[in-house]
């Protein structure tokens, strides 16, 4: 049998006043059971006790759900009581070897009183303890639990959670909606963060089979109606790359990196199928100014990753730089047909000139007659291509 020493440490008298009053609640009385629960508390406060491992598997879970919860330390210091304050020595025995661990943590983890910290560990077991700690912490990830628990396991019809929930929003909606309209009926739904708005903006589209009005963005309109508008108003639609009808807010980081590929060889044609941009050229005169100088940069940098596409540092300024000749032969076609069928314009509708590169020609823009691309076409698509082992993005 273990010889139990005394703690014989003072805390404040309210605290320890507190703690037998909480002992009395609990047990109905308090001798036999004083020296139990302080032990308790040190053990709790140290993480020597049986149930630490649990909270740590706890603590496992709500990172992979991605949580940040509140509370995701092991205790809670409170707010210690005010200096003066009348104290008590602790007189009950407690396990000699929980006592030495206790003072050791302590100094080493502390430059407080043993006593003061012991105040801490007797108001974190009176107001729950780990107990009461990792329940708090299991309600916060419930809910992520049952929505995986969903998908694992969907209802009658075979639809998850998320399947219902996308249901749920295109009941809401008529046959063509505001963003408005949609933003609404998400929120209702699912929950209203971005990245759930994000989310569920691309499912209920793709399910209602939406798209954006070609000369409204902020409107949705079955794909089919999109198409006849901008076939009747000679407008891009559905059929044309996303970067020349959506709107900017609209556009995946993907359709933004084979935006700026394609209008990139587009304005070069005049240039012999060379050309490059810096930051402020592709800011400014291919996204209207909307992305901010940091995105615009990544915007680029993907960008490069196609064959064709290379960076390269000027004077300070960071610039792309395309190569006809080495690019696949799908943006050259893509770039061919958006070329012919409208005028060398950018998104605001503003003349733009694509500076020359250094490896000679004159900067400029195509003329947009389709004679004249065409054998601009011929003559790069007919030289050989050389590749660098560039590849393109899969993944926005």
């Amino acid at each position: 049998m273990v010889n139990r020493v005394k703690v014989n440490w003072r805390v404040p008298s309210s605290e320890w006043d507190a703690f037998l009053n909480h002992i009395h609640d609990k047990h109905g009385e308090i001798s036999g059971y004083v020296g139990r629960e302080v032990e308790r508390a040190m053990r709790e406060w140290i993480d020597k006790d049986d149930f630490a491992p649990i909270e740590q598997q706890v603590n496992r879970l709500i990172r992979a759900a991605g949580r940040t919860p509140a509370n995701l330390s092991q205790k809670k210091s409170g707010i210690d009581p005010p200096a003066g304050e009348d104290t008590t020595t602790v007189q009950c025995r407690v396990d000699p070897e929980v006592k030495d661990e206790f003072s050791s943590y302590a100094k080493s983890k502390t430059n407080d009183r043993v006593g003061a910290v012991l105040a801490r560990a007797l108001r974190e077991r009176r107001d729950g303890g780990r107990a009461n700690r990792v329940l708090e912490k299991l309600k916060r990830i419930s809910d992520d639990a049952e929505d995986l628990l969903a998908e694992l396991n969907p209802d009658e019809s075979g639809l998850g959670v998320r399947e219902r929930r996308t249901v749920a929003i295109c009941n809401r909606l008529g046959e063509q909606f505001t963003r408005d309209d949609l933003e609404d009926a998400i929120a209702a739904v699912a929950g209203s963060s971005d990245p759930t708005i994000q989310d569920y903006t691309g499912r209920v589209l793709d399910r209602r089979e939406c798209v954006q009005h070609p000369e409204n963005p902020d409107l949705f309109i079955p794909e089919s109606t999109a198409r006849e508008i901008a076939r009747t108003n000679d407008h891009p639609g559905p059929d044309a790359p996303a970067f020349h009808w959506k709107d900017y807010s609209s556009l995946s980081k993907r359709e933004k990196i084979q935006g700026l590929r394609v209008e990139l060889i587009r304005r070069s044609f005049s240039n012999g199928g060379k050309g490059q941009a810096d930051v402020a050229t592709v800011r400014q005169e291919i996204f209207d100014g909307k992305p901010t100088d940091g995105h615009t940069r990544d915007l680029i940098d993907r960008a490069a990753e196609a064959n064709g596409f290379t960076t390269a540092s000027h004077l300070g300024s960071e610039r792309i730089r395309v190569d006809c000749q080495r690019v696949d032969s799908d943006l050259l076609d893509t770039a061919k047909s958006i070329q012919n069928d409208s005028d060398p314009r950018d998104r605001s509708g503003n003349d733009v000139d694509l500076q020359a590169d250094q490896t000679g020609g004159n900067p400029g823009v195509a003329s947009g007659d389709p004679g004249e691309i065409d054998a601009q076409m011929d003559a790069i698509m007919s030289a050989t291509p050389v590749t660098d082992g560039g590849t393109e993005v899969q993944n926005d």
